[in-house]
């Protein structure tokens, strides 16, 4: 079996739900240590996700209240030392947290350092965020095309089963897809 690693999950209100609740889950049952961060909150305080759905005759996901979910730790207390792995899920929290001074410092060290680093859907908002994808091949859900074309990266189409890797960046385009992803961050995991 690879080594355990340690994951941070970056989340904050209207995460999707189905993006923060399956990698959590999926990475605890292969034995890896997995703590939940967010801005703003506390150890113990709770996260509401939001449960999208895709509809062909709607232009734009639709949207409701998912679940609670807990927070691990606050961002504030968090050393981007002490993880291997920092994953990035999507949903209409990523529009937040992209702006926030801690969320963006996080993110560039692990791009810095050269660390693992998952990210899906929207996720991909934060990362673009950090500077730090200029030059680089990305996807996430389209909606981050002209982000991507605003922060210099090198946009690529992908269908949900399909996933950009670059170094250790994993990235995903939505939550059908997340099983193509997952089994991708997972394998950069046991890589690194």
């Amino acid at each position: 079996m690879f080594p355990r690693s340690r994951v941070l999950i970056l989340c904050g209100d209207f995460t999707e739900d189905y993006e923060l609740v399956f990698p959590y889950h999926a990475l605890k049952m292969l034995g890896h240590e997995v703590c939940t961060t967010s801005p703003g909150k506390v150890d113990g305080q709770y996260i509401t996700t939001c449960i999208h759905d895709i509809n062909e005759k709607y232009q734009a996901v639709t949207e409701w209240e998912g679940h609670r979910f807990r927070v691990d730790v606050g961002l504030e207390e968090v050393s981007a030392e002490d993880y291997d792995v920092l994953i990035l899920p999507g949903g209409r929290a990523c529009e937040t947290l992209r702006n926030s001074y801690l969320v963006k410092e996080l993110t560039t060290s692990f791009v810095e350092n050269d660390k693992v680093i998952g990210t899906i859907c929207r996720g991909l908002q934060i990362l673009l965020a950090t500077g730090k994808m200029a030059g680089r091949d990305v996807t996430g859900h389209p909606v981050c095309e002209a982000e991507a074309a605003l922060a210099g990266a090198h946009w690529k189409k992908r269908s949900v089963e399909e996933v950009v890797v670059v170094g250790r960046v994993v990235m995903g385009t939505e939550f059908p897809g997340m099983y193509a992803w997952m089994r991708e961050v997972v394998k950069v995991m046991d890589e690194s």
